[in-house]
């Protein structure tokens, strides 16, 4: 049997470097619409994350001007404390028993907050129960509604209760492999 030789002409040289350079083009604009898309991810990331950072702090110093309160409260009239408390309440709270809610709310999200109140001498003024960030159109700046929002995501933050009476802490909970350089 003899071997054939297999020739290729000048123009398969030719079409095999224009299937390349196809192929090399459309791998180019694949890049760049990826890039673009990372892009615009991370432009909604940093928009999302100022957002929900201005609305922490908001909260933070709105912790800050009822702790001033609370204070001024305990000093004035132990006794009444929390009456005392009730009538001087900032702005956008409100107050039952002990505990104080308020809401913060930026463009499409919501940060809902509530603190409960200790008795002058106690130890801290006030400890975080709920800190809740969602979006704003679930509660409709009603504290009721929450159960209406079966399908929209939350994020849920940590309140002082619910982690403190837990069994374990929530640092137990989360295992990033450090054990082994702290031993060390």
């Amino acid at each position: 049997m003899k071997k054939q030789k297999i020739a290729f002409g000048p123009g398969a040289a030719s079409l095999m470097l224009i299937a390349v350079v196809l192929a090399l083009s459309v791998l180019t604009v694949l890049t760049m619409i990826s890039a673009r898309n990372d892009e615009a991810l991370s432009q909604r990331s940093v928009e999302t994350r100022q957002e929900v950072y201005g609305l922490f702090a908001r909260a933070e110093r709105s912790l800050a001007k009822l702790d001033a309160v609370v204070a001024a409260a305990g000093k004035e009239n132990p006794a009444e404390w929390l009456q005392t408390v009730r009538e001087r309440l900032p702005e956008g709270m409100r107050m039952e028993n002990d505990q104080v809610f308020w809401e913060e709310q930026a463009e499409d999200r919501m940060l809902e907050c509530a603190v409960r109140l200790n008795a002058p001498g106690e130890g801290p003024r006030t400890a975080w129960t709920l800190h809740r960030l969602g979006e704003a159109d679930i509660w409709e700046n009603d504290f009721g509604n929450w159960d209406e929002a079966d399908d929209t995501e939350v994020t849920w933050w940590g309140a002082g209760e619910d982690i403190d009476a837990a069994e374990g802490t929530e640092d137990d909970a989360l295992d990033f492999g450090d054990d082994e350089e702290e031993a060390e």
